[in-house]
């Protein structure tokens, strides 16, 4: 978690908090910065003795403003380029690149130059229930088809063509959408989400939440939509709330989980908002005080 206290950092670094399982790998990874630089930043520091609850300064660069709308991400020209490469490069095509870049003309690249670049279209298959899992390392259709309530045949039915004994890390299957006893309940004010079932906590995870200008909205809601790498500010994972307009998401900018930072929604480290995607389905209440 991101600590506001406890410890005055040099400018440039922010203060962390060991979290149970956090190494200094870990940690860099998480801010975009190396394991040099949490050393340099903080002399004396021991990584193989790190405790749950030190604070340490983490060195991090402010991500910039995305210049490329949500759906897209930033790209920067390289000699050899073209068009043509680039949408084989990222599974996508190049009228779609032209329709993400009015004005680019497509003879006149030159390198260096920043375009937009539009996510593959093909991350989340056609799922009426809009109720996505992504395939973990160990995972079988029966342990699927038990955390969400459902039969393996019904999992079978809902993916035409799935081979239950060629599944893969990293593929994105529909889940048919059943009872769970799972909620998620967010402090506003602590800056957590549990996650409960059968009313027992399972985890908690810290959070963003919304500015003072743009406040989260309290009350129950439900999930009602599920999208794997939405891209840009919203990370890794989307799931969408029946309040209009706000959801649970990950995040561009992992040293603001801790703060009041976003524009409403429930912001949350990728890796933390990956796990999460997995555990909880549409339907699923979320109560936000």
């Amino acid at each position: 978690m991101i600590s506001c206290f406890n410890r005055q950092c040099p400018t440039g670094t922010i203060s962390y908090t060991v979290r149970a399982g956090d190494t200094l790998y870990l940690i860099a990874g998480r801010f975009n910065t190396t394991v040099e630089a949490i050393l340099a930043a903080n002399p004396g520091i021991v990584p193989e003795r790190l405790y749950i609850g030190q604070v340490i300064c983490v060195p991090y660069a402010q991500p910039p403003q995305p210049a490329c709308p949500i759906g897209t991400s930033p790209y920067e020209i390289k000699s050899g380029d073209t068009l043509s490469k680039i949408a084989a490069k990222f599974n996508t095509t190049v009228g779609d690149i032209l329709n993400a870049n009015p004005g680019i003309i497509p003879e006149k690249l030159y390198v260096g130059q920043k375009i937009c670049i539009p996510q593959p279209k093909s991350e989340n298959p056609g799922c009426p229930t809009m109720n996505y899992y992504v395939i973990q390392k160990g995972d079988t259709l029966p342990a699927i088809a038990k955390i969400f309530n459902v039969t393996v045949q019904q999992l079978i039915n809902a993916n035409p063509g799935i081979n239950p004994n060629a599944l893969y890390v990293g593929q994105v299957i529909c889940i048919p959408v059943a009872p769970s006893s799972v909620r998620i309940i967010v402090s506003i004010a602590a800056k957590t989400l549990s996650l409960y079932r059968d009313g027992r906590l399972v985890k908690s995870y810290p959070v963003a939440t919304g500015k003072p200008t743009t406040p989260t909205p309290r009350g129950t809601f439900t999930i009602i939509n599920k999208q794997v790498n939405p891209g840009g500010p919203f990370g890794t994972r989307w799931m969408g709330l029946s309040q209009p307009h706000y959801g649970i998401h990950g995040t561009n900018n992992p040293a603001s989980i801790g703060t009041a930072a976003s524009n409403g929604c429930i912001r949350m480290y990728n890796e933390d908002v990956n796990e999460l995607f997995n555990l909880v389905s549409v339907g699923t209440p979320v109560t936000i005080y």
